[in-house]
């Protein structure tokens, strides 16, 4: 009897394991397969014309290649930065035209496969690199990143290896978060359609979702590229969505986005880098692409569980009313209706109205700085009052201010203020 079961186990586990096996197999395949992934340059290399470094200079420049791939003091392009992750640091790359270093020894299919897969000659990129979304990008526009990047200055600076931490640390940890988490997408390809543009810009190149999509198990990302909301290096890049943008006039987003300041309203924090050095470049037909695939996008699913009904105490509320008239009124105004041409209103900001506070904790504490850019060439700022206020002080101008857009705001407490970077 025991004989017989074994034989009916082994009949029904081993093709299930077979199975198994082969679905892992081909699933493997269409993420990329395993590194190394060496093609010939003799075989296939892009063709490079003026036309296309320029193409590709601009798609390199909205997808900040040169904010991730340069160091702080480094050779443009020769990586080294350190993003640091709940699973250790990883280093960008070198992707200039070096030979040994950089990727000048690569064909156009490892450079389209590394953008696409994550899977290049020197092993299996960590998801920090968005090929997810570059995985929607057409064989032109690949090209032409490629050939932008092989007419740069060559640097010989040696790609440093990421630092993982357990579990990314273990063998092979790559190769199953791709298995568990990376469904490749089909590319979109170039279109003329308004909106349709617009979502291949913000899905593709743009990658807006790294910093604007949430994170789930092991850092996954959310299926379809969704843009609900999630703080990144301590910022909140707010939802983008129809419903959320309804409260600028059209063409303000579009405008925003190159580096305006429709309504006074200037962008500040990790934004600010963005609009400064990559999207003041867009092209007024590409600004209005974006803007009009962001106001189609729907808002996200109400929260499962009620929002915990606690309001900040008739004490604090007068204490921050009290610092807002001593610290704030005069360039905000005494109800936050702002200047016209020089400070902001209040009643607009995303920093304000967001469930997050912690960017308004953050501007209330070290202030902004807006980029300085064609379209708002001399921009104010925001002094820091850090050193002006006490932890109870910015906690109550915190929760003064949120409560007047939002009477179900979950006020801050002083411990949150020390919490995200604060004072004493």
């Amino acid at each position: 009897m025991k004989a017989r079961r074994w034989l009916l186990a082994g009949a029904v586990l081993v093709p299930l394991a077979f199975a198994l096996a082969a679905g892992a197999a081909v699933l493997l395949m269409r993420q990329g397969g395993l590194a190394p992934f060496r093609v010939p340059t003799s075989i296939s290399m892009p063709i490079s014309t003026p036309e296309a470094i320029e193409r590709g200079r601009y798609l390199a420049t909205l997808g900040n290649c040169a904010g991730c791939h340069t160091a702080q003091g480094g050779a443009a392009m020769a990586g080294g930065r350190a993003f640091r992750t709940r699973y250790g640091t990883v280093y960008s790359s070198n992707i200039t035209p070096d030979p040994q270093h950089g990727i000048g020894a690569w064909s156009r299919d490892e450079f389209r496969h590394a953008m696409r897969h994550g899977v290049s000659r020197n092993g299996v990129l960590s998801p920090v690199f968005p090929y997810a979304s570059f995985r929607q990008l057409s064989d032109d526009d690949l090209d032409a990143v490629q050939v932008y990047l092989l007419a740069l200055e060559p640097s010989a600076h040696e790609r440093r290896a990421p630092q993982y931490e357990f579990p990314a640390n273990l063998p092979g940890a790559m190769v199953a978060w791709r298995l568990l988490y990376y469904r490749p997408a089909p590319a979109r390809g170039l279109t003329n359609a308004t909106s349709a543009r617009g979502a291949y810009l913000v899905e593709g190149i743009g990658h807006c979702a790294t910093c604007h999509g949430s994170r789930g198990t092991f850092a996954s990302q959310a299926a379809g590229w969704q843009l609900w909301g999630a703080r990144n290096a301590g910022w909140y890049a707010p939802p983008l969505h129809g419903a959320g943008l309804q409260r600028f006039a059209e063409g303000h987003v579009a405008r925003y986005l190159q580096g305006g300041a429709p309504n006074d309203i200037a962008t500040f924090g990790l934004m600010a880098d963005v609009v400064a050095g990559n999207l003041q470049h867009l092209t007024a037909e590409d600004a209005v692409a974006i803007e009009t695939h962001l106001r189609e996008l729907p808002a996200p699913p109400p929260p499962r569980e009620p929002p915990i009904k606690v309001r900040a105490t008739a004490s604090s509320l007068a204490l921050g009313r009290d610092v807002y008239a001593k610290h704030c009124a005069d360039c905000h105004g005494d109800e936050g209706q702002g200047i016209e041409g020089k400070y902001p209103a209040l009643v607009a900001s995303t920093a304000i109205t967001s469930d997050d506070p912690i960017n308004l904790v953050k501007l209330v504490l070290f202030g902004g700085v807006a980029p300085t850019t064609a379209r708002n060439p001399s921009p104010y700022t925001m002094p820091p009052f850090s050193q002006a206020l006490r932890a109870d002080e910015a906690a109550a101008v915190v929760n003064f201010l949120r409560i007047q857009s939002n009477a179900e705001a979950v006020p801050v407490s002083e411990d949150d203020i020390r919490a995200m970077g604060g004072i004493d």
